[in-house]
């Protein structure tokens, strides 16, 4: 297996301005700012952090209050998101889940989505934001493997929240998960899960 390089704040993980969580760029590079890793494509992956929305994420949540002029959105983050009513075409309602994309970031830190789509009744988890790149792989290639051994569709916020349809095996897709949760820094992790559930099916 490939040995994984660990990564202290202040070293170079990338040349030139990568947006990637934790980490910052100065004269043409980037820099950690957590301990983390980088993977065998050599992305960097902090191991811990607090999750910071930025424009263009994809986050899920679940709707929390309902008004005239639109309705807060329970992201797991010290403020609520928000969603206008007047960018959306639909109603939802109290308990809703959906995902969206952040818009923008107001100055009181919370953020505007839009590009909200409801999600069907199903089931939220927090997974650690920091890893999510594991969660999803590379190419959505540990995603597509929970999705097609768990019988349903899968959802995964940068925000940590990861949404799964009442049609997953859930209790099976957990235990992936949870897999992936404890041994994200780990090599080989792909190929792990995959034996993972042709063990269970044997």
């Amino acid at each position: 297996m490939t040995e994984r390089k660990i990564v202290v704040p202040g070293e170079k993980i990338a040349e030139g301005a990568v947006r990637v969580p934790g980490a910052y760029s100065e004269t043409g590079a980037t820099y950690a700012t957590l301990v983390g890793f980088l993977d065998e494509t050599n992305r960097y992956i902090p191991l811990e952090s607090r999750y910071k929305p930025m424009p263009e994420d994809i986050v899920v949540g679940m709707i929390t209050d309902a008004r005239h002029a639109g309705y807060s959105v329970d992201l797991a983050l010290p403020k609520e998101g928000f969603i206008p009513a007047r960018t959306i075409r639909i109603t939802l309602e109290l308990g809703d889940f959906v995902v969206s994309r952040v818009r923008l970031i107001e100055r009181s830190g919370m953020a505007e989505l839009g590009e909200v789509r409801r999600l069907p009744k199903g089931k939220i988890i927090e997974f650690p934001s920091a890893k999510i790149p594991r969660l999803i792989g590379k190419q959505s290639s540990m995603l597509d493997i929970l999705r097609n051994n768990s019988g349903g569709d899968i959802v995964v916020g940068n925000n940590g929240y990861v949404w799964m349809s009442e049609k997953c095996n859930i209790p099976l897709l957990l235990k992936a998960i949870d897999m992936i949760r404890l041994k994200a820094h780990r090599p080989g992790l792909t190929e792990e899960i995959t034996k993972f559930f042709e063990n269970i099916k044997r």
